[in-house]
């Protein structure tokens, strides 16, 4: 008689799911019901984004059943979209204090709290998604540590939600940096992305993600910029008309772990939660472009009038002429980490 072990029977149970779904309401053997234990880890996990399938859940749910699969169930995650446990900001707030086990913030978001992973949001430090991935594997070994020191959280992976492209309501596309002067454009509080807008001439207004709905319905600002992800997902098209994409800053999501309570667990779960960490990071880079491209897909059946900008010479460097005065934002030493960053892709392959 063949014998099974725990490992084996969860990922058997987790490949049937899917097929068994589709005949139930509800999927009896995915993660989130597999049998309980006693002695069981919980695991909560804590995310912003309350859309059912995106890059961010997407990536969660992923790393949720390995880390499953990786304990023999001895780690049971809970997942707890739509911002219920709080802000990006208050999650990582509850991460350093073990109150949370995992959150996915913006990394504009956690900047507030790590300043060194303002690195990444310097307006084009990298202009294609290959080289965004190379740099963030290349120096998070160099980041964790800071990270932790900074704000008690592990980075363990990455999740790349796509190009903030701009989405606003106009008559006319935006395509050279003073056709955003008649334009009031929503930024996330990050002052790296707010001066990124006003070395272009724009008119850059702080707004929270949860109102920005209403502000553009109500006209307090035209537009903002964002994955076309987001931007479809919360229904944005009903109230904008254009979007015009271009390679300032990608939107990436380090998977954090509470420091605190990974120290508590034993050598094995830390490996387990490493290594679903990385496995995550890999799926979500194959997963992430197929969904991105029915996204655009939906957004021009939608009406949405799309511009690429074609020549962005102009863009990257009044954007890059603003690195020195924001080097401060990264750490007393920011300027060596953006070097570091520099150094790291100046060794990308695709630049042989």
């Amino acid at each position: 008689m063949k014998t099974w072990t725990r490992t084996a029977w969860l990922a058997g149970a987790l490949a049937l799911g899917p097929m068994l779904a589709s005949a139930q309401d509800t999927n009896p053997l995915d993660w989130r019901s597999v049998p309980e234990m006693d002695d069981q880890i919980t695991m909560k996990i804590g995310h912003s984004v309350n859309m059912e399938w995106s890059s961010h859940t997407a990536t969660l749910k992923r790393f949720a059943e390995l880390v499953s699969i990786y304990t023999h169930n001895e780690i049971r995650p809970e997942i707890f979209p739509g911002a219920q446990l709080g802000g990006e900001r208050e999650m990582v707030q509850q991460a350093r204090q073990g109150a949370l086990q995992v959150t996915l913030p913006a990394t504009n978001n956690i900047a507030a709290l790590a300043p060194s992973l303002n690195v990444f949001i310097l307006p084009y430090l990298a202009t294609s998604t290959e080289q965004v991935n190379f740099l963030q594997d290349e120096i998070t070994p160099f980041l964790v540590p800071r990270v932790i020191e900074e704000a008690g959280v592990r980075i363990v992976g990455w999740e790349n939600s796509g190009w903030r492209a701009f989405f606003y309501k106009s008559d006319t596309p935006i395509e050279k940096p003073e056709d955003l002067a008649g334009l009031k454009m929503r930024v996330p509080p990050n002052p790296i992305m707010i001066a990124s807008y006003e070395a272009w001439g724009g008119n850059p207004t702080p707004i929270a993600w949860a109102e920005l709905y209403s502000a553009l319905q109500q006209g307090v600002v035209e537009g903002g910029d964002n994955p076309v992800t987001d931007v479809m997902g919360m229904k944005f098209n009903e109230v904008i008309n254009r979007m015009t994409t271009f390679h300032y800053t990608i939107l990436t999501h380090p998977i954090v772990v509470s420091e605190r309570w990974f120290q508590g667990l034993s050598e094995e779960h830390q490996a387990a939660v490493l290594r679903a960490g990385k496995e995550a990071t890999d799926y979500i880079r194959w997963w992430q472009p197929l969904d991105e491209a029915n996204w655009w897909k939906m957004a021009r059946e939608a009406g949405v009038e799309i511009t690429a900008i074609e020549d962005e010479t102009e863009w990257l460097e009044k954007a890059r002429a603003i690195w020195p005065e924001y080097y401060e934002a990264i750490g007393p030493d920011g300027e060596e980490v953006a070097n570091i960053a520099l150094e790291i892709l100046s060794r990308f392959p695709g630049n042989d």
